[in-house]
């Protein structure tokens, strides 16, 4: 039994002599800053990676881009880094990256793989590994009360400015004025600011738009995100124009107030003059025109009136005596149910056409009956009316009779 003592005394001296042996391989942390968020919201992701001496060549970090997640790199989004770990000190690098989830749902960044080189603690060739980085879900949802904000805009604060050049309310026609407006974000993407004017204006004002510009920067001490986009539009007033460029207005949800706000800028309203009649004439041919009318306006008064007065005065004279003008005046009786008028305009009908008028009598006799007769009171005037209307219509002159004579020519 001694020496079986003995040994498992050197055995047990021998492994109090060993230094304890480390775990070597090289490591790797990730962190979200949050799990859940809203559509708007910043969330950052860190990812470190540790090694028990140093790194030989930089890590290939993965891309976290899909469908309604924008992902940057803040101005310095890596770092070098060390940590003590078990009495040693491990040396890496640690990467950031800025998440804005674009619209509410459930997102998942995907697995990746980073291979990491590295110096051999024993000094012989550099060492390779792989390094997983596992699955990370992120939950965003709208927050209560901003359901129907739309489009959902979540910022820290959010302004917008007007900038006019020209006078919009002073134009006359060919003049023009611009509108610039701009819109600044802070504490999230300028991908959720929707576009801020549109082409659309008043009756006589063109419009023109200039390509906006939209870009997101970080601060290099906060990494905060600030987005900006600015839409410019040129307007040329065609002719004459009267109206409003409508005001812009976005309403958005405070991050840190948890509330919705409004931000606005005004109305723009717009008066143009359109062209003068005369306008690219020099001073002598607006006299010449001027005088030309003159001289038009005199000559219609002196001719052109006369002739005019005269040619419907001999119209009237033909109508007369040819008997149209009695016609006419009866269809017209006729057709307004005027029985006195109807009477007296057969009786001078009578007198150019005494054989034709003949064949107005039973409808003018019908007519009388049921007007001042012993006629039923269930008899109805409109019969003997549509009767007379018939015998008249029958009477109508032929169409040469009806044609009208031409103006005679101002100077014969």
């Amino acid at each position: 039994m001694k020496p079986f003592a003995l040994t498992v005394l050197l055995l047990l001296f021998a492994a109090s002599t060993v230094p304890a042996q480390t775990d070597t391989q090289p490591r790797i942390e990730t962190k979200l800053s949050t799990a859940q968020g809203v559509p708007g919201e910043t969330i950052a992701l860190r990812v470190t990676i540790l090694v028990p001496t140093w790194m030989t060549q930089p890590p290939l970090f993965p891309e976290f881009d899909q469908p309604n997640l924008s992902v940057s790199l803040p101005g310095r989004s890596t770092v070098s880094v060390s940590q003590v770990i078990d009495g040693d000190t491990w040396s890496g690098v640690t990467r950031e990256y800025q998440i804005v989830p674009l619209a509410p749902g459930n997102y998942q960044l995907p697995a990746s793989k980073i291979k990491v080189t590295y110096k051999n603690p024993d000094g012989a060739e550099d060492l390779q590994t792989t390094l997983d980085i596992a699955p990370l879900p992120i939950a965003v949802a709208t927050p209560k009360g901003a359901e129907n904000l739309k489009p959902f805009i979540a910022a820290r604060d959010l302004t917008l400015q007007q900038n006019i050049e020209g006078e919009p309310e002073n134009l006359r026609a060919g003049d023009a004025f611009s509108r610039s407006v701009t819109a600044t974000i802070e504490g999230s993407t300028v991908m959720l600011i929707p576009p801020l004017l549109n082409s659309r204006a008043p009756q006589g004002l063109a419009a023109y738009s200039d390509a906006h510009k939209a870009a997101d920067t970080s601060d290099a001490r906060t990494d905060e995100i600030t987005g900006t986009r600015s839409e410019r539009i040129t307007y040329v007033a065609e002719g004459s124009v009267r109206g409003t460029l409508p005001a812009v207005t976005l309403r958005w949800y405070d991050l840190d107030d948890d509330e919705i706000k409004t931000s606005t800028v005004e109305a723009i309203k717009v008066h143009a003059r359109g062209p003068g009649a005369l306008s690219g004439t020099s001073l002598w041919q607006k006299l010449l025109l001027f005088a030309a009318a003159g001289l038009l306006l005199w000559l219609l008064w002196r001719w052109g009136v006369p002739r005019v007065h005269h040619f419907q005065s001999e119209r009237a004279r033909r109508a007369e005596a040819s008997g149209l003008a009695a016609w006419q005046r009866l269809h017209t009786a006729c057709n307004t149910r005027d029985y006195a008028a109807a009477l007296q305009a057969a009786r001078k009908y009578r007198q150019h056409a005494p054989v034709a008028a003949q064949s107005l009598q039973p409808a003018l006799l019908a007519l009388g009956a049921v007007q001042y007769g012993d006629t039923p009171a269930h008899a109805s005037a409109a019969a003997a009316w549509q009767q007379l209307i018939q015998a008249v219509e029958a009477l109508r002159p032929e169409a040469h009779r009806l044609r009208q004579t031409p103006l005679p020519p101002l100077n014969p």
